[in-house]
């Protein structure tokens, strides 16, 4: 099945390209532990949860240094600590976490807790999301956030692929190899890399080296966490969700917003064409067009992996890169195709 449900505080003051379902009901907690700032909690009911499905959480808001934790609940037995399921807290980097959120944990068997996301590994008949947040600088909701939940099975056959009346070409982002940042982190930071590219404009080089600063996860010690490039996307007046898509209509409806995307994407040696990584288990690239030859499809990605910055851009045969991300997991950062500038609030660009 799939799934997806969208929240914000205010749904008329976004640009966002897909539809909001609802507004978020915020309730405040208590907050002895900390003297200024607040905390929040709310919910989302998630429909029936057949197996060997990807579920997505995702929040984003335009506050700064904010701190959420994400938790899903079989309610089954609502007051048992044995049937939640608890992703890490995400905060700003190199800040303290708030103490109210817990460590991440799993209730195993029936669902798997991955870095970023949940895999169902049984059907679960009744679950419920929970997203805690805590804002240090506010005592009231945020005025502009985006909370999203999705799932799709994890894998799919891609039976429909965009036709030649869907053509659509945004201009193409600024081209940024991952492979000339230190040799250290090079062939890691391709999320952060990806994100600067969809998101930065002009400016993507000038702040990438921010972008991959923030997207090192202190967990993990990775750079490939999807919530935190989202995050870091906020923190530059960019509101954006992660999102499990699943066909390309909902991309194509991204796309002709004006916005790119960014795909994980994961293949088999030799399955992508032109593609400058021969295999991968999880990769991050930009999508930023669809175009034509004939009756021959081509996605038009921005791939991190080019050995220099003048290889970064790529055309892809649509059905080899429709396999790769569609039809594994289909995870996407998606962001509002506004083009503020990049620098923080009260900063000068």
């Amino acid at each position: 099945m799939q799934f997806t449900k969208r929240l914000a505080t205010h749904p008329a003051r976004l640009n966002f390209p897909l539809p909001i379902h609802a507004t978020v009901a915020w309730q405040p907690i208590g907050s002895a532990e900390r003297n200024q700032g607040s905390l929040w909690r709310t919910s989302v009911a998630l429909p029936a949860l057949p197996e060997s499905h990807i579920v997505v959480p995702s929040f984003a808001c335009l506050e700064d240094d904010y701190q959420y934790q994400w938790v899903l609940s079989n309610t089954v037995a609502p007051d048992s600590m044995e049937h939640t399921s608890t992703l890490a807290a995400i905060t700003a980097s190199n800040s303290a976490v708030h103490p109210i959120f817990k460590q991440a944990d799993d209730i195993g068997g029936s669902l798997s807790a991955k870095i970023d996301c949940w895999h169902t590994q049984s059907d679960l008949p009744t679950v419920m999301a929970y997203l805690t947040l805590w804002l240090p600088h506010s005592l009231k909701p945020p005025e502009q956030d985006l909370m999203v939940i999705s799932l799709r099975p994890i894998e799919q056959a891609i039976s429909v692929l965009p036709n030649t009346t869907e053509s659509t070409r945004l201009a193409m982002p600024c081209p940024i190899s991952q492979m000339q940042a230190e040799p250290s982190i090079a062939k890691r930071i391709c999320s952060p890399t990806a994100t600067a590219m969809a998101v930065a404009g002009e400016q993507a080089l000038k702040h990438w080296p921010t972008a991959v600063k923030v997207c090192l996860d202190p967990h993990t010690k990775a750079y490939g966490k999807w919530p935190l490039a989202i995050y870091w996307a906020s923190q530059n007046r960019r509101l954006g969700s992660v999102e499990a898509l699943a066909n390309w209509p909902t991309a194509l409806t991204v796309l002709k917003a004006g916005s790119p995307i960014v795909c994980s994407i994961r293949f088999d040696k030799d399955a992508l064409p032109g593609a400058p990584l021969q295999r991968t288990d999880g990769h991050l690239v930009v999508l930023y067009g669809v175009e034509f030859e004939g009756e021959s499809g081509f996605a038009l990605v921005m791939d991190p992996a080019a050995e220099s910055h003048a290889e970064v851009a790529r055309r892809y045969p649509l059905e080899a890169f429709s396999q790769a991300w569609l039809g594994l997991r289909g995870g996407a950062y998606l962001f509002s195709p506004t083009q503020a500038r990049t620098a923080r609030v009260g900063e000068e660009s």
